[in-house]
């Protein structure tokens, strides 16, 4: 299938590829399938989260375990639920970035990521009861 981007022109997708959001991301509630784009080559972040439905709708997204040591989530019931997960199958973890005009000030937010079931390409964003922050930087001093 062909899916119109915001960033990337119009890209042939396969369906197999579509990642189904059954609740929505939150606060696009209504926008259930996207494509996960990786310019720099598959699973190289930063990654793009595209609308399937809307092409102006396109989030960057973060591996976390890529930024942070030690990032667990523990998904909850409700959530694994709406996935058809269990706690033992295949998830994969991506935080949504905001990234400012000054791109050096860049960040995740932990706190909400979006749990991605790799087996069955359900996904849904959940509510970390880790705590961990909304806006963390992911350029350092050292890193720049």
């Amino acid at each position: 299938m062909t899916v119109k981007t915001r960033d990337f022109g119009e890209q042939d997708i396969s369906e197999e590829k579509i990642i189904n959001f059954p609740n929505g991301l939150f606060a696009f509630e209504e926008m259930k399938k996207f494509i996960m784009l990786s310019p720099l080559g598959d699973n190289v972040f930063p990654a793009w989260l595209q609308s399937v439905d809307d092409e102006n709708l396109c989030f960057i997204v973060f591996d976390p375990e890529q930024l942070t040591k030690d990032y667990t989530v523990t998904a909850d019931e409700e959530s694994l639920a709406a996935l058809n997960s269990k706690p033992e199958d295949k998830l994969r973890y991506l935080v949504l970035a905001v990234v400012p005009e000054e791109y050096k000030n860049t960040t995740v937010n932990l706190k909400s990521p979006i749990v991605v079931d790799t087996e069955n390409m359900l996904a849904a964003q959940v509510i970390a009861s880790e705590n961990y922050p909304i806006k963390f930087p992911i350029f350092t001093k050292e890193g720049e």
